[in-house]
């Protein structure tokens, strides 16, 4: 018996001995400071503390160092954050991109042809939009990786105690957060103003936290701990010939806002690391780049190594150093979740139902991020929200909430255009097309050109779906129209339209169907297609029309996947019944392309257009024109021929290909080698012995913000001269 109570308190006192000595070792803090792409070498930082074996009992971070500290406080160790930031695409995440997949075609039309969208109403103004991007698709990244801790009743109770540093620009204080929504916390913190937009979170408008702390010591030693080991990614204050980049100006701004405090936090530091990282920057995301900033992280903290185990002497005094305390690491990487609820937050019932049927995502089943991320993109797609974001409750099976907040739907969008056919242009538009809640839909643009017009246009209906509608159109041409031998005239006149139509849009399709009564007032003559000059006097037409077109390119100007097909079929009458006392003429047009990727960087773009008019009598205003880069340039049914400027007649039957030769020689900048070859008859069985057309171009141009620039050099034997194009700005 006393033998069992002497062995009893043995035990006690060996555990007793135990929880002394851990209580004695001094609590570490980890402050992870801010840089943008030069958090990388955080990551090299943290491969060799984990080879060293050093605890980490408190993070703290700012900006990047935020990003990076909280997945590392929720358990991603830093082989796993390696392997996600070297396998990221910084340029998607960096960007408000969506693919065009998914975009609508009404938002497409937008974004291709307008540069600048300015809401009109005054209500409800908040500064969300002061950035150039929202960080829409670097949160949905933060979501997906923090899976469990999209609300956190405190950050304290992490697997890693864990603080991130915003600032609100509402009272001008230093926010800590610790507590609510991990991702939103890391992307309040990275809101570098002027780049991302702030983040709202109750009345506070938060941008990143190192403008006012970017070394936040401090802030660690206020959680608990006894030493700071402390990641600066500055290089200090820049120097004049050094600002010379919008990165290197914010980098600038940003240590002198936060200069006094970096100082003093600095002095508070017990083990300081500032990784070589000169020659990189805040945008420095390309691979290459990390890949070398991982490295000098690494190197860093090895070129201390005989510091870093005095340190670590230090941490543990008098107990032993395998006694690390075990980061209870919860990270939810499946591939699906159990899903309960889906729940919307920001939009009434009626928008609720339909885009509950838009985004097909089912309650009560299991989903993936694939399916997560395909929503989100089809939402962003539509252009109707400001905000787009998601969270799943912490335990599953989960409720999934998506947080949506409209955009203003009243909006004026400007577009322009410069050339050197044209000389200028400029496209005003305003619409309510945006709303949802409303099934009348109302448009006015006005083009300011050589060639100005003004259209009004009305629909009822999903803007997103079924829709009828109504337009009405007044227009002012004024082309050049070249013969084969080399003279000109030119062709000027007024013509206005009302269409009545039915439209129906689903993903990548759009179908409609319609009537259009054309009235042409045309004070000279025209040509028919042997050049003989032909008047024409004032005259109407009403004609029907069936329009579809499938569009799957991933970009409208320099498309690197999918294609496109375009086919409309119309029938001609002065009555509604027939063509000048006989039957009508008809026509058929197409246009079809795809892309062919043959290695990095290198594409073949073949395409096939063409247009076919039957019918006795064919009026001249509505025969075959070709021309130019685009189609429909001057007249509705122009069919584009890149190698020659300005337009020619061709005969009823015209049937061309082409293929483009693409090449990226830098980022965004392109070289493109055009060859094409057409033929035309007057019967459509003898196209094939018909007229043969050829022409080649070379093309340089860059995929600029504001829409291509380019310079092209062309030759064909439609216009047997060497020709010269410049433009630049987005077509319409």
């Amino acid at each position: 018996m006393n033998k069992c109570i002497s062995n009893i308190i043995l035990i006690v006192f060996i555990l007793f001995s135990c929880n002394a000595a851990l209580a004695q070792r001094k609590k570490v803090g980890l402050v992870l400071g801010g840089g943008g792409a030069k958090g990388a070498a955080e990551v090299g930082v943290l491969k060799v503390l984990e080879e060293a074996n050093i605890p980490i009992d408190y993070i703290v971070g700012t900006s990047i160092g935020s990003l990076v500290g909280g997945l590392y406080a929720i358990g991603y160790d830093a082989k796993q954050l390696d392997s996600l930031y070297t396998n990221q695409n910084w340029k998607f995440l960096l960007s408000d991109e969506v693919k065009r997949e998914d975009v609508s075609s009404l938002s497409r039309d937008e974004k291709e042809k307008y540069v600048l969208h300015i809401p009109l109403s005054l209500k409800d103004k908040t500064p969300l939009t002061a950035g150039l991007i929202t960080g829409q698709n670097i949160y949905n990244l933060l979501s997906h990786l923090t899976v469990g801790y999209h609300h956190v009743n405190s950050f304290m109770n992490l697997p890693i105690p864990y603080a991130s540093i915003a600032v609100d620009i509402v009272s001008g204080k230093e926010i800590d957060l610790m507590s609510g929504s991990l991702p939103l916390a890391m992307r309040a913190s990275m809101s570098i103003p002027g780049f991302f937009t702030p983040v709202e979170m109750g009345d506070m408008l938060l941008v990143d936290g190192g403008s006012i702390n970017n070394f936040p010591i401090d802030v660690a030693k206020k959680m608990g701990a006894d030493i700071v080991i402390g990641v600066d990614l500055s290089s200090g204050p820049k120097k004049k010939d050094e600002l010379n980049s919008m990165s290197n100006v914010v980098t600038q701004l940003i240590y002198i806002m936060g200069e006094n405090k970096y100082v003093q936090n600095k002095k508070l530091v017990d083990f300081y690391i500032n990784p070589d990282l000169k020659g990189f920057n805040m945008m420095s995301f390309q691979s290459g780049a990390i890949d070398s900033m991982i490295v000098r992280g690494e190197q860093s903290v090895r070129n201390k190594w005989p510091e870093l185990m005095e340190l670590k002497k230090q941490i543990f005094a008098n107990c032993n150093d395998s006694d690390v305390r075990q980061v209870n690491r919860k990270i939810l990487n499946h591939d699906y979740f159990e899903i309960n609820n889906i729940l919307f937050k920001g939009i009434n019932k009626e928008d609720e139902d339909w885009i509950r049927g838009r985004i097909k995502l089912k309650e009560y089943s299991s989903i993936s991020f694939k399916d997560i991320d395909k929503a989100i993109s089809e939402l962003q797609g539509l252009d109707l929200f400001s905000t787009v974001e998601y969270q799943l409750t912490n335990e599953a099976p989960h409720d999934l909430i998506f947080i949506l907040k409209e955009k203003d739907y009243r909006i004026i969008n400007v577009g322009a255009h410069i050339d050197s056919e044209e000389i200028a242009g400029l496209l005003l538009n305003m619409s309510n097309n945006k709303k949802l809640t409303t099934k009348h839909h109302y448009e006015v643009t006005a083009r300011l050109s050589k060639n100005p017009y003004l259209k009004l246009e009305y629909d009822y209906g999903n803007y997103f779906n079924h829709r009828f509608g109504v337009s009405y159109q007044i227009q002012y041409n004024d082309f050049k129209l070249l013969s084969h031998s080399g003279e000109a005239d030119i062709i000027n006149f007024l013509n206005q339209s009302f269409v009545a139509y039915y439209a129906k849009n689903k993903s990548n399709f759009l179908f409609q169907i319609g009537s259009r009564l054309d009235f042409f007032n045309i004070g000279d003559q025209l040509y028919d297609v042997d050049y003989n000059p032909v008047d024409f006097n004032n005259e109407k037409y009403i004609n029907y029309f069936t329009h579809l077109k499938f569009d799957s390119f991933d970009n409208r100007y320099f498309p690197k996947k999918g294609g496109k097909v375009e086919v409309q079929g119309s029938l001609y009458t002065d009555n509604g019944l027939k063509y000048n006392g006989d039957t009508p003429f008809s026509d058929l047009s197409f246009n079809a392309g795809t892309t062919l990727k043959l290695f990095s960087k290198f594409y073949l773009l073949p395409s096939i257009k063409g247009r076919f008019i039957y019918g006795r009598h064919i009026p001249c205003i509505y025969l075959n024109y070709v021309g130019g880069l685009y189609n429909s340039r001057y007249l509705s049914q122009q069919i584009s021929w890149e190698s020659a400027q300005h337009t020619y007649l061709v005969d009823r039957h015209f049937i061309g290909s082409s293929m483009e030769m693409r090449y990226e020689f830098q980022r965004k900048l392109y070289f493109t080698a055009i060859g094409e070859y057409a033929k035309d008859s007057h019967d459509f069985k003898s196209i094939l012995r018909g007229h043969e057309y050829w022409g080649y171009a070379m093309r340089a141009s860059l995929d600029f913000l504001a829409g291509p620039i380019g310079i092209q050099v062309n030759y064909s034997n439609i216009y047997k001269n060497v020709g010269v194009y410049l433009y630049a700005g987005l077509y319409f």
